[in-house]
Order: C-alpha cells, then structure tokens, then sequence
C-alpha cells in the first residue's frame, strides 16, 4: 500500500495540529468510536490527517488547519452527495449528533472511511483509460448549487497576478495566454460538476484498477473541458510535453461513457492550454506572492513550457492523433517523413 503523495503544485505551509491520545479519544467520542491505535499520515497539504483503527475498521482524521468552517462543510457535503450518486470518492462518516463536520480546537475536522489504494505516478492506456471514463460519471452527476461557479484559479484569478508588478516578464506572458483563452474558448460550452485537480496523486488504484478519486477541494460547477484539460495536463504528460496517445486513452474512456459534443472536441487543446497556464499561475502566486520561497521560485516554469508546447501543436494534428480512427496515418500525413510519429513538439 502506498500512501498518497502530494505534488510541488499543492504543497501549503499547514499549521499542523499534533494530536495525542487524549484528543484523538475526545474526537472519536463523537462518532461512538471506540479507537484501538492510531497514527499520523505524512504528506498532507494544508490538513492534519490521522489513520484511527478500531477493531473492525479503519478510518482517516482530518484536521482542516486552512480551511473555514463553511469550506469543510462544503467539502463534507458534497463527499455525501458523491456517495449519494455512488461515485468512488472518499466516503464521509458524519458525527452521532447529525453534522456534517465536528470542531475542535475551533478547526473544523472530518473523518473518512480509509480507502486501501496506490498512487501511480505514470499512467498506462488502460489506467488512463479508466480515468477518463469516471471524469464523464462525475460529470454527469448533477452539480449541488452549494458549489462555486468559478474555479479557485481560473482565469478570473489571473488579474491578481498581473497587477502585481513583482514579475514584468511572468505577467506579461500571463497576459498574452489569457488573450489566447479569451480568444478561443466560448462562454457557452457544456459545463457540470468537476473535480478541477485530477493529477496523479488524487486517483488510488489497486492491482491497477481505479479505486478511488480522492482530494475535491477544488470541485465547482464549471466548464466539463476544464476538467479534461486539466487531467491531461496532470496525467497525461512526460517533460513537459503532452503526449497526445496518452491524451486518446483518457479521452476513449471518458466517451465510452459521454460524448463530446463537437465544440468540446475542438476547445480541449485550449483547455489543456488553459489549465497548464492557470496552474503556472497558481504556483507562481503561492511561491512569489503568498508563501514566498527562493527555491521554489521557479515552479511556475514547467506549466509555462507546457502551455506553450501545447499551443504550438497545429490544430489538425491534434485533433487526429486525439479523435480520428487512424491516429498515426493521419498524424502522419502532416509531417515530412522524416519527421514521423511520434508527434514532434518544439523544446
């Protein structure tokens, strides 16, 4: 079993909660548990987490250090929504008095239903495959009015950015890249209920078969190829290039179960362009502006090679190598023969 691990792109200063023995009891009280042995779980981003083990059961404590009390009942309740809707998340135990959440030490704290799984890092066709197919069920899940309409670091974040000045080059790129999602992605595609974080370390899967999507801290009523641009860029790239056969794999599982309509087909390169830059953008606000970190300074650069790569790609070979029956013929076909398959994409 291989613990979940956290990306460069989520880490968060947490102020970690230490809880002993005496705290965990007090806790657990409010879900009639009786807690035989427990331990921390390393790698949490911005949460203190905990593995209780009861006689039966395991379970994970989560102290939500930066989180407000709304935030985690959002959190909480769409987790029962999910369960609802039979979608493998992680599975929220409500406390015995009927809340969502508890509060101690005045953070608020869920507990969760411990899911054995492994993280894969690298991704075959089959795995990616799966991927794709449980985004189009999340995607057909109908999105609770609770949530935000905006994603946290969507384009309209962007100006907060921009108007800083710490960086003339970084925001003068970051102003060019939302003309071009300005430009290129409409305001009237299909949108839903997304997970809008669907990297490699939030899908557990056990003997390579998807167990479970976890971490849905970023989940908002939002644009459907958002979400697919943004597992592509987490799950679907190898130093900083997409790989566009990993791209088709993701991309026959989600239509095995929802079919892109024709204008989603021909925005999904913009959307992994969006959200490789709205995450450049992220990092560069979390290491510049609001943690600010010398050597992490630089994280920022990976997703600006990866929406410049992406963009670079004409349009017709994309759409081939992602959509048509014959990828590798018609890929082909746009490229003298010495320059044939794979893809070449500009360093």
């Amino acid at each position: 079993m291989t613990e979940p691990i956290f990306l460069e792109k989520k880490t968060i200063m947490a102020r970690y909660t230490q809880l002993q023995r005496h705290d965990i009891h007090t806790i657990a009280a409010n879900y009639d548990l009786a807690v035989t042995a427990f331990e921390p779980i390393e790698g949490g981003a911005g949460n203190s987490s905990y593995r209780l083990h009861t006689r039966n059961t395991r379970y994970v404590l989560t102290v939500c250090d930066d989180k407000t009390l709304p935030d985690a009942i959002t959190i909480g309740r769409l987790l029962l929504s999910l369960a609802q809707h039979h979608f493998p998340a992680t599975r929220l135990l409500p406390p015995v008095n009927g809340d969502i959440v508890t509060v101690y030490r005045d953070k608020p704290v869920m507990l969760k239903i411990y899911i054995e799984g492994q993280v894969h890092e690298n991704l075959d066709n089959l795995m990616l495959s799966q991927v794709g197919a449980e985004m189009a069920k999340l995607h057909q899940i109908p999105a609770p009015d609770f949530l935000p309409d905006q994603h946290a670091y969507g384009r309209q974040f962007f100006s907060d950015i921009i108007s800083h000045n710490i960086n003339v080059e970084y925001e003068s790129w970051l102003t060019t890249q939302l003309n071009i999602i300005e430009q290129n992605i409409p305001s009237d595609l299909p949108r839903g209920l997304i997970h809008g974080d669907m990297f490699y370390d939030n899908i557990l899967f056990e003997k390579n078969k998807l167990k479970a999507v976890i971490d849905f801290e970023e989940a908002c009523h939002y644009d459907k190829g958002f979400d697919l641009g943004m597992g592509i860029t987490g799950l679907c790239v190898k130093d900083t290039t997409v790989v566009l056969d990993k791209v088709r794999a993701l991309i026959n599982g989600y239509q095995q179960i929802r079919t892109l309509e024709q204008e989603e087909k021909e925005t999904l390169q913009n959307f992994i362009h969006y959200a490789a830059t709205a995450t450049s953008c992220w990092r560069f606000w979390k290491y510049h502006i609001d943690t600010p970190s010398a050597g992490k300074a630089d994280k920022h650069r990976e997703m600006m090679h990866i929406a410049e790569k992406i963009n670079s790609i004409p349009k017709t070979t994309f759409q081939n190598a992602v959509f048509s029956r014959n990828p590798a013929q018609e890929q082909n076909a746009d490229f003298p023969a010495n320059e044939r398959t794979p893809c070449p994409l500009p360093e």
